[in-house]
């Protein structure tokens, strides 16, 4: 069994772990009587914890393949190539990919508006003091940007790899990280910022800016809710600038327009920092890839997995969507 096989085993074993316990979590009476702010604590310690994170690493190391030390470096736990080099991406990121998919999921629900998606509301959590701040920043913040970051940067990633290129690795894996959101009104972006984490991950050799970055955005939105709720300056700076009028939304498009901008630009530094592809390819019409497949390309056997999960997140995804049309 090569890597490549190995790797989708484990990361199926994760998303079909995923799948199973957002039934359960739908659809059993004890957790639906859970406070909401309840809910969201025990939903992401089980799904960051057990589904993308001790699930697919079980899987791995019960199939074996290489050393254990060696599987974390082969998913790129390890310092960087550069370390001066990653740590100005990571600060690109940070300052970048938190207005870019705020600005974007803006767009997106306005957009979604017109096919007359309804976007499910929760309450969300309510926040009692700043000690609920700290428990939401946890489980919504640093949980995901350990364990998600080891099931997609890490564990599919590094599996894609083997008998297929840079590019058809980080397209892959960014689309499966979108809809791993299951939720139509953050898929898009979830995708662009995956196309990021992953590139960046490759040419720094390090997943730590993509999870570096992936924890600033979930702790930025986390604030942005405290502050809101709690009307502290931020808060009431962040309701002012987002809204519907004409005006918010040309400077949600300006946002958008100029994050998207230094992400690309970003993604073209990562690229002259890292050494020279083998076979030069190009991503998003900028920035340069290695096309190169040593091993060869992946049989139809190699990517069965790969493609059933996808499909059955693709059908759910759509799903959804329909239900948020017709409710």
């Amino acid at each position: 069994m090569n890597r490549r096989v190995r790797h989708l085993i484990a990361y199926a074993a994760a998303m079909l772990g995923l799948m199973i316990w957002q039934i359960l979590f739908a659809s059993v009476p004890a957790l639906k009587r859970l406070s909401d702010f309840d809910a969201d604590v025990v939903y992401s310690l089980v799904s960051q914890i057990v589904c993308m994170g001790a699930l697919p690493l079980c899987v791995l190391l019960a199939l074996g393949g290489s050393e254990p030390k060696n599987t974390f470096r082969l998913m790129r736990y390890k310092p960087p190539r550069d370390a001066r080099s990653c740590l100005l991406i990571c600060l690109g990121l940070i300052l970048l990919i938190t207005p870019f998919t705020m600005a974007f999921n803006a767009l997106t629900n306005l957009l979604f508006a017109v096919f007359g998606y309804k976007r499910s509301h929760p309450v969300g959590t309510i926040y009692l003091g700043v000690g609920d701040f700290f428990a939401m920043l946890a489980v919504t913040a640093l949980l995901p940007a350990v364990f998600e970051e080891f099931s997609h940067r890490g564990v599919l990633l590094s599996g894609l790899e083997y008998r297929g290129s840079e590019r058809t690795a980080i397209l892959w894996s960014a689309v499966l990280f979108g809809l791993m959101h299951t939720s139509p009104s953050q898929m898009i972006f979830a995708t662009f910022g995956g196309i990021v984490f992953a590139y960046v991950a490759i040419k720094c050799d390090s997943i730590l800016p993509a999870m570096c970055a992936h924890f600033a955005n979930n702790a930025i939105a986390v604030l942005l809710d405290y502050s809101s709720q709690t009307q502290n300056a931020l808060g009431v700076w962040y309701d002012k600038v987002s809204g519907t009028a004409l005006w918010q939304v040309a400077l949600t498009f300006a946002v958008l327009a100029l994050s998207l901008f230094g992400m690309v630009r970003l993604m073209q530094f990562a690229a002259r920092k890292a050494p020279k592809p083998v076979s030069e390819g190009r991503l998003l019409g900028v920035t340069t890839v290695d096309v190169y497949n040593p091993e060869g390309k992946p049989t139809l056997s190699d990517n069965a997995l790969l493609w059933g999960v996808t499909i059955s997140e693709s059908v759910l995804l759509v799903g959804l969507f329909l239900w948020g049309i017709l409710k």
